[in-house]
């Protein structure tokens, strides 16, 4: 692995990492967009693993997180369009991995903020990529959605939106280690695997509170990414995966990622799949059976590597 920075239309430097096969040639790239309140090193040893499949692998930390955040940046991405500007981060690498692997297939995966991320590309830019997997994703949270917004919006313009905002978080992301009445920390709805959520708790930066500002954007994002008439947009030969654990509170214990994958059918996406993981909390990355869960991505990836080709 070897770590790179990237210099956006807008000026802003990005941090992002990069994994390639130790042997053989470079069959396929995936970049990896990584959720919120983490970074992209958390992927390494997925990375590593698809790099033994032939794969180039890419992931940025996003603007606000990781290494790309400013000192005292952490969880803002603008002061304004911040959703906007983090999708054309993204895209612009996309279309920088692309420029160095033009002969291969390119794979896009996103993780729960990740998701809404690759969701947004998906509406405007479906052609640049062979395939799109979702992890972690979730549907619009309709009324409450947009009640947080309002919250988000006034409190940003008397806050100027870059300071921590821990009733929006609270609203966000509180009740979801309620589920688990056996829970040893509050990040334990990511995973059954103690080490993993210990390594997030213990990792200065994971599980940081995010700006006001940060949840309009994000707000704004999982909107866009559910608006169905844009949904319309997206090229219907486009083979999309969408992969969540049956006991992850983002995605509504199912029932969300079922709505997002009623939403993609209803937009005609002829080589759509869905796997809700029996057990599986939000990261199945790290999860108890994060094997199995890799030879179900890299199986999906191989097969339609040889699509793409």
């Amino acid at each position: 692995m070897k770590k790179e920075v990237f210099t956006c239309s807008d000026g802003k430097d990005l941090v992002y990492r990069v994994w390639a096969p130790e042997e053989g040639e470079i069959l396929f790239t995936v970049h990896i967009l990584h959720g919120m309140a983490e970074h992209s090193m958390r992927y390494d040893r997925f990375a590593d693993y698809l790099s033994t499949l032939g794969a180039a692998v890419y992931a940025q930390d996003h603007r606000g997180h990781g290494q790309s955040a400013t000192e005292g940046g952490l969880g803002y991405f603008a002061s304004k369009d911040g959703w906007s500007r983090v999708v054309l981060d993204s895209l612009e690498i996309s279309q920088m991995v692309q420029g160095i692997h033009p002969e291969v297939p390119h794979f896009l995966f996103g993780h729960s903020m990740g998701s809404f991320i690759a969701r947004s590309l998906m509406i405007d830019h479906s052609h640049l990529y062979d395939g799109v997997i979702l992890s972690g994703t979730a549907a619009d949270k309709g009324l409450l959605a947009k009640v947080g917004r309002l919250i988000a919006v006034t409190k940003s313009r008397f806050n100027g939106g870059r300071k921590p905002d821990p009733l929006l978080d609270n609203l966000s992301f509180g009740s979801f280690a309620k589920h688990f009445p056996d829970r040893k920390t509050d990040f334990d709805w990511l995973s059954r695997d103690e080490d993993q959520v210990r390594k997030y708790n213990d990792d200065p930066l994971c599980g940081f509170i995010c700006t006001s500002r940060f949840f309009v954007d994000l707000l704004d994002g999982i909107a866009l990414a559910n608006d169905e008439s844009k949904a319309s947009r997206i090229r219907s030969d486009l083979p999309l995966f969408l992969i969540s654990g049956e006991d992850d509170p983002v995605g509504d214990f199912g029932k969300g990622v079922r709505k997002v994958y009623e939403e993609y059918q209803k937009a005609g996406i002829r080589d759509l799949r869905m796997n809700l993981v029996l057990e599986g909390r939000h990261e199945l990355l790290n999860e108890t059976n994060y094997r199995d869960i890799y030879a179900t991505i890299g199986n999906w990836l191989t097969e339609h590597m040889v699509k793409g080709r």
